[in-house]
């Protein structure tokens, strides 16, 4: 982002906290980059609740988050807000009376796309393999397929900002690098910007322009990928060795997807620390 250029989203001395707990945000600024751009940092360190915060879903205890100049406290509707930003929240699970056809159709014939392309509809049926899941309902499709589905959604429905928190951890690897490589052509082609979390640091660098990095320590870190994910930032942030990072996002994946409990989770972490 050039120094011309306005930041997307920008966060003015938000402070925030879950109740009494230790604030997760206090008194930071930061501005978000734009173009397609990754969270990447341990879990915990506050990337689902900075994605919240900037997508107007929640309001810091104190600060401004300005969403495309506009005050997130000062969008007078739902509506209004998920023009700007639509979002993905991390594991979805819902169930509609429409079959996935019909909620597709519907939400592109009623979304914010300036222009209607008559074969966007049909290229991320094609490219999210969702033609086999077109005469179900959400409540009877599969964890991948839900991701693969609201992906879609959130594609069709046109906002100018796309909030996904970890909208590929339940694909196969094939699938994510398909996923991912569409969601840089399409925000490229219709100018949307795009902040993803995602526990895969490959996936990161070859799949965003730009990172924002979360430490331990409570500091977000951004910039190019390319030159912020470096061995030595990784380590730090992580606070492990680069060869251990590998068998952490496993074990998260595998906690995503219910195959392993928090509990086993911690002390699986314990043991790679060690």
């Amino acid at each position: 982002m050039s120094k011309r250029e306005k930041a997307p989203i920008s966060l003015k001395n938000i402070s925030f906290s879950y109740e009494e707990d230790k604030p997760v945000f206090k008194d930071m600024s930061l501005d978000l980059p734009g173009g397609v751009v990754s969270l990447v940092g341990q879990n915990g360190t506050g990337k689902s609740t900075l994605l919240l915060i900037a997508g107007g879903r929640l309001q810091p205890d104190t600060g401004t988050v300005e969403i495309l100049c506009r005050d997130s406290r000062e969008l007078a509707s739902e509506e209004e807000r998920n023009g700007l930003v639509s979002f993905i929240y991390q594991n979805m699970e819902f169930e509609t009376e429409e079959t996935i056809g019909e909620l597709l159709s519907s939400i592109y014939e009623n979304g914010f796309h300036v222009t209607r392309e008559p074969d966007l509809l049909n290229k991320i049926i094609d490219i999210l393999d969702l033609s086999p899941l077109l005469g179900k309902r959400t409540g009877e499709i599969s964890k991948g397929e839900m991701q693969r589905t609201v992906i879609a959604f959130s594609l069709l429905y046109g906002s100018s900002i796309i909030m996904m928190d970890e909208p590929v951890f339940a694909l196969e690897t094939d699938r994510k690098a398909t996923v991912l490589a569409y969601l840089n052509e399409y925000a490229a082609r219709y100018n949307v910007t795009i902040y993803y979390s995602v526990h895969e640091i490959d996936l990161s660098l070859k799949y965003s322009e730009s990172v924002l990095l979360f430490t331990k320590e409570g500091q977000i870190l951004t910039g190019l990928t390319s030159e912020l994910l470096t061995r030595e930032n990784l380590e730090k942030a992580y606070q492990v060795p680069m060869d251990m990072l590998h068998q952490r996002e496993n074990l998260y994946r595998h906690h995503m997807l219910g195959e392993v409990s928090e509990k086993d989770l911690s002390g699986i972490n314990a043991k790679v620390i060690e």
